[in-house]
């Protein structure tokens, strides 16, 4: 008994802080086909973009920047674009509920916002999926950060 909560208190954090699997999957599948872009921004650039932040005097961006553990992007630039919609519904639908916060449609191009809070630990997992006739784009938030500040990050660009 000793034994097995040793490993339920080892594996827990692992599980909590841990990317929905189901998102890691599409990005896995996703992230070196033809015809796709992908970005990734890892720990280690979201550390050294908190820091220019702090350099110019933003603390607020600098911390939600520090908090924010990855920044996972992919554009389609050719192929079946409903095909990778609806892959992507069907990875939000089985990555744990991610309901959907916010959508809007503008010039033909639909932009939706889904959240994820997990109630036993800290961090969040925001997804924002474009698609329409200009542009098809998945874009997966991890970490610690407030919904407000979050949407601060469109304008950055890591220099």
């Amino acid at each position: 008994m000793k034994r097995l909560l040793l490993l339920l208190i080892l594996a827990l954090p692992q599980g909590l802080a841990a990317q929905s699997k189901a998102i890691e999957t599409f990005f896995d599948r996703h992230a070196a086909a033809e015809g796709v872009t992908c970005v990734q921004l890892e720990p280690k650039m979201m550390q050294l973009m908190s820091a220019q932040a702090r350099e110019r005097g933003d603390d607020q961006l600098a911390t939600l920047l520090r908090n924010i553990r990855f920044i996972r992007i992919i554009a389609l630039k050719e192929g079946d674009r409903e095909r990778f919609v609806e892959e992507a519904g069907r990875a939000l639908a089985s990555g744990g509920g991610f309901p959907l916060v916010t959508s809007t449609t503008e010039q033909g191009q639909r932009t939706e916002f889904y959240l994820q809070n997990r109630s036993f630990s800290e961090c969040s997992e925001l997804v924002m999926l474009t698609y329409g006739s200009k542009e098809t784009v998945f874009v997966d938030i991890f970490g610690i950060f407030d919904l407000k500040q979050v949407m601060r990050l469109s304008s950055v660009r890591p220099q």
